[in-house]
């Protein structure tokens, strides 16, 4: 039996690749980012619905954009806001792994709220580079 969720799935892996290959590294960290805050809404719906299997795969997911995201940094140029960054995507990182052993949707709510105020900073400077 065809499963809808696995061909959205499909099309949804290629739409992400295809438009990763066309992407600068500020775009790429962006896509980062907005799968990052799906895949939280997701985790938060997994929660809700007591759906613990899916949310367990959705957590493993973010800790992958997590570590993408820290491995896009320039550790030897990027100076304090590196290490700053470190600290926020390693806050993000705990917190998500203790809202997950809780079902902490409050938790869930301060990961959100860190990664939008970076991702916002981040395509403030892809504006002020363009």
């Amino acid at each position: 039996m065809f499963d809808l969720n696995d061909g959205f799935s499909a099309y949804k892996s290629t739409s992400v690749e295809g438009r990763a290959a066309g992407a600068d590294i500020h775009k790429l960290v962006l896509m980062l980012f907005d799968g990052f805050l799906d895949e939280l809404e997701r985790v938060a719906g997994h929660i809700q619905q007591q759906r613990f299997d899916k949310k367990a795969d959705s957590i493993e997911k973010m800790m992958r954009i997590l570590g993408g995201l820290e491995a896009s940094l320039d550790t030897e140029k990027g100076g304090e806001v590196v290490v700053n960054m470190q600290q926020l995507y390693d806050y993000c990182g705990s917190t998500l792994m203790t809202a997950s052993l809780k079902n902490d949707l409050t938790a869930l709510a301060s990961v959100r709220e860190v990664m939008q105020n970076l991702q916002q900073g981040w395509a403030g400077l892809g504006s002020q580079a363009a």
